[in-house]
């Protein structure tokens, strides 16, 4: 996310003509990169969206406004690896300057309703968690929720709801422009009230302690220990040191089932994976089958070695990785626990544990593919330098099945409200109970 090279073009009016040019500029870059972009977007549908969105757009404005316009087309790409950016400088303005974004952390239900997290407090009020947002500055949460999954990518509606509601602050002011002063209709025990949420104010988030790290471990009942992990686009050496530490007390605390959560991990550096797996390997493993690579102008190699633009490069998977042999191997029972916003290489982690044996999977189907792609290359368009992130690499799943689906867990679990009301956690209990641990 590189600073413009000129700064002045937040607030520089783009002529419909340049608007539509970055329009074409986006799609001929999707298109020159994508290992398999008609298997993924349906291209009549993204043609027809095209069009209707330049109709709409007639007349000059900023890119921030354009954004609201072309972003649209996001959600047609139907990858989460192949999406427009948001106008990331004009966010980091705004959050130099101070200015109010939407304070609380969402998630989105399988009926779509939006949903406090946790508990926040304010001087002169509460929220608890589990209390549902009916409307935010008068728009209707079901509206919102089907404008906002359209400005992100993602292989299903469902994932895309979840990206959204892990970004929902930024998505919200980059769809709606909503910043500073938010007017609430919530919902509590069949009571609606109105909540306006206003600069000046201190909301303080009420959360256990240590849960609010990117990763930790802790034991969480008598031999068995859980290990949470939001991301893994972490320092390779970092993690590394962490879960060597991890492992270490796993063995010393003579942990028999270890609880592993990637529900909220989207995904980072697949040398993490990597590592993590070998600790829980019983046998050589690989992490894909097979990958393939559309070549464009960015990604030839030196001298353009690999090929010319437009070649289809597939090879087969041969690196094999060992399990650890630091005599910290763990050795027990191993489960999963995954989510639809899963995603990346945590669902590289998750069919590679799920393929070769490695694991129960408890959770939600992921909203992405078992089979992802990878590699993404990122280009301006040249009017607005809006920056576009588009995958050119595909990869198939240890297994070799090539089956278009979601990863599928062994055990469907997922929080409802009253799950989250109550603060309790359905995917834990479904794997204590089948630990055999009430």
């Amino acid at each position: 996310m590189p600073d413009l090279k000129d700064p002045t073009i937040v607030n520089k009016q783009l002529t419909v003509n340049q608007m539509h040019q970055d329009i074409d500029y986006l799609i001929e870059g999707a298109l020159a990169r994508h290992p398999d972009f008609s298997a993924y977007a349906n291209l009549e549908e993204l043609s027809r969206a095209i069009h209707k969105v330049k109709q709409e757009i007639t007349k000059p404005m900023i890119r921030a406004e354009f954004y609201r316009y072309i972003g649209k087309l996001n959600h047609l790409f139907n990858d989460g690896h192949s999406f427009l950016i948001w106008p990331y400088n004009e966010w980091k303005i705004i959050k130099e300057q101070g200015k109010l974004i939407f304070p609380f952390d969402i998630v989105i239900s399988e009926s779509a309703e939006i949903i406090i997290k946790n508990t926040y407090s304010d001087v002169n009020n509460k929220l608890i968690a589990g209390t549902t947002i009916n409307k935010i500055n008068g728009v209707p949460s079901k509206e919102l929720i089907s404008a906002l999954q359209q400005y992100v990518g993602g292989e299903t509606q469902r994932l895309r709801e979840q990206i959204a509601a892990e970004r929902f602050s930024l998505v919200l002011w980059a769809v709606y422009g909503f910043i500073s002063q938010f007017e609430l209709e919530v919902s509590l025990d069949n009571k609606t009230s109105t909540l306006l949420v206003s600069t000046g104010q201190k909301w303080e988030q009420n959360i256990v302690a240590g849960t609010k790290k990117p990763y930790y471990y802790k034991v969480i009942k008598p031999g068995v220990g859980y290990l949470y992990l939001e991301h893994f686009d972490i320092d390779p050496d970092t993690f590394e040191e962490f879960i060597d530490k991890t492992f270490t007390e796993i063995k010393q605390e003579k942990i028999s089932s270890l609880i592993i959560d990637i529900r909220n991990n989207s995904g980072g550096n697949t040398d993490t994976v990597t590592y993590l797996t070998r600790y829980i390997a019983d046998k050589p493993f690989r992490l894909i089958s097979s990958v393939r690579e559309k070549l464009n102008q960015d990604n030839r190699g030196w001298f353009d070695y690999k090929g010319e633009v437009g070649k289809i490069i597939t090879k087969e998977w041969t690196d094999m990785e060992k399990p650890i042999a630091n005599g910290y191997q763990f050795t027990g029972n191993t489960y999963l626990l995954i989510g639809a916003v899963s995603y990346s290489s945590a669902i590289v982690f998750a069919t590679t544990l799920k393929d070769n044996q490695f694991a129960t999977l408890v959770g939600e189907v992921t909203g992405g593919f078992a089979n992802q792609t990878a590699q993404g290359n990122l280009f301006n368009l040249p009017n607005s330098q809006l920056r576009a992130y588009i995958a050119t690499r595909s990869l198939v799943r240890p297994s070799g099945d090539l089956t278009r689906q979601g990863v599928v867990p062994h055990h469907i679990a997922y929080n409802s409200p009253d799950d989250i009301k109550a603060q309790q956690d359905a995917g834990i209990e479904r794997i204590l109970s089948l630990i055999g641990i009430k």
